[in-house]
Formats: structure tokens, C-alpha cells, sequence
């Protein structure tokens, strides 16, 4: 399932960039840019993680692993802030794709269990 997010999540991706790189100063495609790659970032180490918690592989790295990462990608924010001028809506756009394509690949897959769907 987190290659399926992530793949379609990427296609969204290349096509928004495409369009905002076409019609769009710079600033917003940085950033867009670097909110669809922090999050996808988060994504996968978050979904690592949840798979060796869930496989009963629970220890204390497991937990504190966790907070390592959200600091990780709270630096990586604070750093970007600090070296860059924010667009805010790129960065928003670019943070909500992959919030966006979950959903969007769960009802694809739960209609593919029930109608036995293509799509």
C-alpha cells in the first residue's frame, strides 16, 4: 500500500509541478517542492516504523524512534525557514498531496475487494 501512495502521490506531484512551474514564480515551486518531499519523507519512515510495530516487534527504539523523526523533520522545517523565503500555499499544497492520495487509494482498493472494480 506505500508504494501505491507513493506512487500516485508522484504522479500528482510531477503534474501540479508541471502546471505551477508553467504558470508560477519560483518561490512557490521551492516550496511545494520541499513539502511534497518532506512529507513523502515522513511517510515512509512513519510507515516502516508502524509495519515492525504492528509485526509484534514493539521495543523502546520503536517509540523513541519516533520522536526522533518528528524532530528530524521539525529541524528540517527550521532550517528551510530560516534559509528561504516561505510561500506558504506552495507549502501547504505540497504537504497536503500525499494526505490527499491515502484516502484517495484506500477507496480504490476497498472497491477493488467489494465490486471486483479495475479502477
Amino acid at each position: 500500500m506505500e508504494i501505491k501512495v507513493l506512487t500516485i502521490s508522484l504522479i500528482f506531484f510531477i503534474i501540479l509541478y508541471t502546471v505551477c512551474r508553467l504558470l508560477t514564480n519560483g518561490g512557490f515551486i521551492e516550496n511545494f517542492t520541499f513539502g511534497y518531499l518532506t512529507t513523502a519523507l515522513n511517510f515512509m519512515l512513519m510507515s516502516r516504523k508502524l509495519r515492525k510495530v504492528f509485526s509484534g516487534n514493539i521495543n523502546s527504539y520503536n517509540i523513541v524512534g519516533y520522536f526522533f523523526r518528528l524532530v528530524f523533520i521539525l529541524l528540517l522545517y527550521v532550517v528551510w525557514f530560516k534559509n528561504h523565503i516561505v510561500n506558504i500555499w506552495g507549502l501547504l499544497v505540497g504537504i497536503s498531496l500525499i494526505p490527499f492520495t491515502i484516502p484517495l487509494i484506500v477507496i480504490i482498493e476497498e472497491r477493488r475487494k467489494t465490486d471486483g472494480a479495475s479502477t
